[in-house]
This record gives C-alpha cells, structure tokens and sequence, in this order.
C-alpha cells in the first residue's frame, strides 16, 4: 500500500506537539515535506523528523508534486489565504480551527472547492 504524503507548513508548537507526532505515529502516512519561514524551526524538525523536502515558503510545498495533503499549522489569520493557495495548487488541505477568521473568507474559500470535495 502507498503511503499518503503529508506536507507540514507551519512548525511551531502544535505542529510539534501535536502533527509531527501523529504522522510519526501513523503507518501509512510519510512526512515528505515542511515548510516555515523560521530557519531554525526548520533545522529542528527537519533533524528530529527527517521529512524528504525542506522548504522556506509555503508555495514550494504546495507545488511539490510528492505532496498529496497539506496541514496547515500557522497563525489563524494565514488559514483562509494558504488554505487557498493550497486549493488552487490541486492540494487536499487541512486546516486547524478555527478555519477563518470571519465568515465571508471561509465562504470564499468555499467557493474553491466542489460540493463533493468538502467534508463534513
């Protein structure tokens, strides 16, 4: 069986804490690639969880074409717009929550996607 490749983006604490881990955890999930523009969080995941990519930009990652899924680990107001971004790379994303941070750009966000492609 294939494992599913995750690109992490975002690697302060609950990516530490709570994504890195499970991935870890998980057997048919493979870290292949994370992206934070902290040089030296990324030093410190990438020695700890040796992902196969290491990028600086969150556009490198979503571009990867070794990516299937992308976690999205950042500040809440960088959810919607990387979220998007993501989405509009052929991405499938997760996002934390709160997914935004007013209901008109969780609408536009939806607005990206086909019915069918959103899960409840």
């Amino acid at each position: 069986m294939n494992k599913l490749r995750v690109g992490v983006v975002g690697l302060g604490p609950i990516a530490q804490n709570a994504h890195l881990p499970a991935i870890e955890k998980a057997r048919d999930i493979h870290l292949q690639a994370i992206a934070d523009t902290d040089g030296a969080l990324r030093d410190q995941v990438r020695i700890r969880y040796r992902p196969e990519t290491v990028h600086r930009h969150s556009n490198d990652l979503f571009t990867d074409p070794n990516v299937d899924l992308v976690i999205l680990a950042v500040s809440d107001r960088f959810h919607v717009p990387l979220a998007g971004d993501a989405v509009r790379a052929g991405k499938h994303v997760l996002v934390e929550k709160p997914l935004g941070v007013n209901t008109q750009e969780c609408e536009e966000l939806r607005s990206l996607v086909s019915p069918e492609q959103v899960l409840p």
